[in-house]
């Protein structure tokens, strides 16, 4: 069983209903009126509403910011790419569960439809990830996959690239790869990009973890689409 903690996370994965819950503990003392939303988001979904002492909340909890909230469930089951894809993030070596959550909301945000990661096996804590993605986890598809989805362009953001991020046309349907800190993007996700861009950044500036990297480039993204006649930012 996985623990979801805090209010956002837990009703999102109560809205999503994609997971099975065993219950959600409340602490007691919280007055239904001020989470009405997530008491009837789980009688919507038959789901145990227990009210228990804190002390036993944070006993549970990996901490004592969970705000008297804590829903215990099953893993997410195994996403499923949507059938219509033209914007997807591909994350190459990401290895921290909160760093891969941080992702999922700035992905959520910017209108990325699903990500993919290239790992063999998922060794993430599940409410870690839902946690640091402020809900993202629970609604958006994430899929272990070692190549993107036919039809997409795979445009890899890494530092030497002869092209900017500006200069490329990031309208078209496109999975975007962003390579992990330790490495950068593997010769085998390389090797499958179409194009690769670069972030242009100061002169001997240290380089954008792979979160920050990823927000730019995405942000980038969703302005080519949103307003395609604005003019190109200037690489420095």
């Amino acid at each position: 069983m996985e623990l979801l903690e805090g209010r956002i996370c837990a009703l999102a994965a109560l809205q999503a209903g994609r997971r099975k819950f065993e219950a959600l503990l409340v602490r007691q003392g919280i007055k239904d009126d001020s989470i009405r939303d997530l008491l009837d988001a789980a009688a919507a979904r038959g789901v145990t509403v227990r009210k228990v002492r804190e002390e036993a909340l944070d006993a549970q909890a990996h901490g004592k910011t969970h705000g008297g909230v804590l829903a215990i469930a099953e893993p997410l089951p195994p996403a499923v790419l949507p059938a219509t894809l033209d914007f997807v993030l591909f994350l190459d070596g990401v290895d921290d569960g909160r760093n891969l959550g941080y992702a999922l909301r700035t992905a959520e945000a910017f209108g990325v439809q699903a990500v993919i990661l290239r790992r063999r096996a998922w060794d993430f804590d599940g409410g870690d990830v839902s946690r640091a993605s402020s809900g993202a986890y629970e609604r958006l598809p994430v899929v272990i996959a070692d190549a993107a989805p036919q039809g997409l362009a795979l445009v890899g953001c890494m530092a030497g690239a002869s092209k900017t991020i500006y200069d490329e046309d990031l309208t078209r349907p496109i999975a975007l790869a962003i390579g992990g800190e330790k490495r950068g993007l593997s010769a085998a996700v390389r090797d499958q990009c179409v194009s690769r861009v670069t972030i242009p950044t100061k002169p001997g500036a240290p380089s954008l973890s792979l979160t920050h990297a990823a927000a730019v480039a995405m942000a980038e993204v969703a302005r080519q689409r949103r307003n395609p006649q604005l003019p190109t930012p200037k690489s420095q």
